[in-house]
């Protein structure tokens, strides 16, 4: 296994498994509403200027691929930088559950207001 040095780490492993379990809930998020949405969703409103800017529900799945990419590259950095600069790995990681986060916020606001 690639990560065997980082499973060793306790705070590193616990650091991981928050970030996947919070796009495994986005993820089921996306799933069970996918069916529910009009073919043409909300992108982005302003309060001053209202709706400005609609997509397909395609896009859902953009945002989670996104988010999925980001957080394998954020990996493959913490995995690069683990034995030089453990402070960076740790760092990248913490950006790792941010992102799970923001994902999974954009995407219950997108289903929310659709």
């Amino acid at each position: 296994m690639v990560f065997t040095a980082l499973s060793k780490q306790k705070t590193l492993g616990i650091l991981i498994i928050i970030s996947v379990l919070l796009m495994v809930v986005s993820f089921g998020i996306v799933i069970i509403n996918y069916g529910s949405i009009a073919q043409t969703i909300v992108l982005h409103f302003d309060a001053f200027q209202g709706v400005d800017l609609f997509g397909s529900r395609a896009n859902l799945w953009g945002v989670w691929v996104l988010g999925l990419v980001m957080m394998m590259v954020n990996g493959i950095l913490c995995y690069e930088f683990y034995h030089r600069e453990r402070f960076l790995s740790y760092l990248f990681l913490v950006g790792n559950i941010l992102i799970g986060m923001l994902v999974l916020i954009i995407n219950s606001v997108l289903i929310s207001i659709n």
